[in-house]
């Protein structure tokens, strides 16, 4: 299993340039698989896609991944150019993780309905596709919708969700599936099934990914409660117990969390640390390797 971590966008009012940036150039540095992002427009988190500009033009090794970025909200024909222009500044190392989003906020406020999202997620997707396609056609002479990014065909497309349409449409529409802090055990019971549906669909390689929320510190309850305070803030309220979705001791107990996601059976876990404190991410390589996983 791949192991990434979450750049830091969402930490509001905390995040500022030198976390951000200091934090994608340390887990670059350490041979962190990934930085991932998550969004919600509704929010003072940091624009996604401008946090992962920034991040690539720091970096040089790492993969930069949306986990995930809603696409029905928003224009897909700026959300293509933009996407484009991060790969070809990180020299193709972009991943593409998107899904249809549910909360009606995020629609609200970029003027979009939520009604129809699943239909005009799909729309969307492959007029994305085709406009990358397109925009390898042009040339010195002639400039088209573009650009086109560098990766061939195109970066990887990871599609999220947790129903069996949502699942089964990642399948069909996408390079991979990846889950939400769904937790090891979830993931362990869905993923076969989930490769099973893609080598239905003739794919073979079809990768899964996954996300988890994390605190990390000596004392357990400390860090459970300073990582929930930032996950109520950006959440509101919490659909289950803090201590359910929030893994949170020293980097031994992180370690342990790790290698049950590994046991899951999933290619990736990018893993959100909710400590607004650069040293956070000291710790969670200390994990890493106490866990013994690559990236």
């Amino acid at each position: 299993m791949k192991l990434g971590v979450g750049l830091p966008n969402t930490l509001a009012p905390y995040v500022d340039r030198a976390l951000l940036l200091d934090w994608a150039r340390a887990a670059d540095q350490a041979g962190l698989h990934s930085l991932g992002v998550i969004d919600k427009p509704n929010y003072d988190s940091w624009d996604p896609l401008i946090s992962l500009a920034a991040a690539a033009a720091v970096t040089e090794r790492i993969r930069l991944a949306t986990t995930i970025l809603q696409l029905p909200n928003r224009n897909e024909m700026l959300v293509a150019k933009q996407l484009a222009v991060i790969d070809r500044l990180s020299n193709g190392r972009l991943d593409f993780g998107t899904a249809v989003g549910g909360r009606p906020d995020d629609f609200e406020v970029l003027g979009a309905s939520i009604h129809g999202r699943g239909q005009r997620f799909e729309a969307q997707l492959a007029r994305i596709l085709q406009v990358w396609s397109e925009a390898r056609q042009a040339t010195e002479e002639r400039g088209v919708l573009g650009p086109a990014p560098l990766q061939q065909p195109h970066p990887p497309i990871w599609i999220g969700g947790m129903t069996e349409a949502t699942i089964r449409r990642a399948v069909r529409l996408g390079d991979g599936f990846i889950f939400g802090t769904a937790g090891p055990e979830q993931m362990a019971k869905l993923t076969p099934m989930i490769r099973e549906w893609a080598r239905a669909e003739g794919k073979e390689r079809f990768y899964v990914a996954a996300l988890a929320y994390a605190g990390i510190g000596d004392n357990p309850r400390e860090a459970l409660e300073a990582a929930t305070r930032q996950v109520i803030r950006y959440y509101g309220q919490l659909w289950t117990a803090p201590e359910n979705l929030i893994h949170h001791g020293p980097p031994a107990k992180i370690a342990e969390d790790l290698q049950r996601y590994r046991q899951a059976g999933i290619d990736e876990l990018i893993v959100f640390l909710e400590i607004p404190d650069r040293r956070q991410l000291d710790l969670f390589v200390q994990a890493r390797d106490q866990a013994q996983l690559q990236g």
